[in-house]
């Protein structure tokens, strides 16, 4: 052996350096890696559900919600977990959050479905009969006040400003309102435009390379669904059963490996699973969470 490894170029260190190079095994990876990386199918469903969103304008939304809904609970929350997620993208209002929850609880139980909220407010904004409702209201909401058909440039300047002063600037519902003027103060600077109008917010709001502003809107977003989901302004969207087919979860099985990681896939699940209920546990309640009865 040795005077075979004296033969090559570099002799034994070559040798050794050949065999470390070895492709990252699963177990070397994080989890998001590993699940992309594996051949079961439950999880392989799963991505081709979550990447549905990508390169839409529900890309963003669907990242934030998916810090809550967890694949191994298959996107489902509890009502206490809704709230909270509720209260993260800013609304603490205890009848709006009310009237969300029986607008997304599922009719048998008292779970939300995430994947169903996602697809729900994606085909409000895409209905021809809903979608300028939802845009208007988001407009509408800027963070100026008052708001005006056409937005000026030195106007929005102003009021960026002043939002990064706030003392609550810190929260995720505050940086979404500085993130969606950022936005049009980046379309100022890229356009060379001074005006700022709904026609010029529709057109952004579909590009694929704003998609993460157009989700910095879920707040108002939700409000729409609210709105336009119930009477006497609307119903709930028809969630077509094709795709409904496809969120039913496929079972796992301990004893079908169907690659080296799929034991110790599932066990990393289940820490990512204790891992954010610990933090849910850990953190003080505002808003609607505490404030429910």
């Amino acid at each position: 052996m040795f005077s075979t490894l004296g033969s090559w170029d570099e002799g034994i260190r070559a040798f050794l350096q050949n065999a470390s190079q070895k492709e990252p095994q699963p177990w070397d990876m994080g989890y998001e890696e590993r699940r992309r990386a594996t051949h079961e199918p439950r999880v392989i469903r799963q991505l081709e559900l979550e990447d549905e969103w990508k390169g839409t304008c529900m890309e963003g939304i669907w990242n934030g919600m998916r810090r809550f809904a967890l694949p191994i609970d298959d996107y489902k929350v509890s009502e206490a977990c809704f709230y909270e997620y509720l209260a993260s993208v800013g609304i603490n209002s205890v009848f709006l959050g009310n009237k969300l929850y029986g607008i997304f609880r599922l009719d048998k139980c008292s779970e939300v479905d995430f994947l169903r909220v996602c697809k729900a407010i994606h085909l409000g904004l895409t209905d021809t009969s809903t979608s300028f409702n939802f845009l208007e209201h988001c407009y509408k909401s800027l963070p100026l006040s008052p708001i005006s058909e056409e937005l000026e440039r030195n106007t929005v300047i102003k009021v960026s400003e002043l939002q990064r002063r706030k003392k609550d600037q810190k929260t995720a519902a505050a940086e979404l309102r500085l993130q969606q003027l950022e936005g049009i103060l980046q379309y100022y600077e890229e356009t060379g435009e001074t005006i700022f109008d709904i026609g010029a917010f529709c057109s952004l709001f579909f590009d694929e390379k704003w998609r993460y502003w157009a989700g910095s809107f879920i707040k108002q977003l939700l409000e729409a669904a609210a709105k336009y989901f119930s009477f006497p302004y609307g119903v709930f969207p028809t969630i077509p059963l094709r795709w409904a087919k496809t969120t039913e979860p496929l079972p796992y099985d301990r004893n079908a490996l169907h690659d080296a990681d799929s034991l110790l896939l599932r066990n990393v699940e289940l820490t990512e699973r204790g891992n954010a209920d610990g933090k849910r546990k850990g953190r003080k309640h505002h808003g609607l969470s505490s404030k429910r009865k």
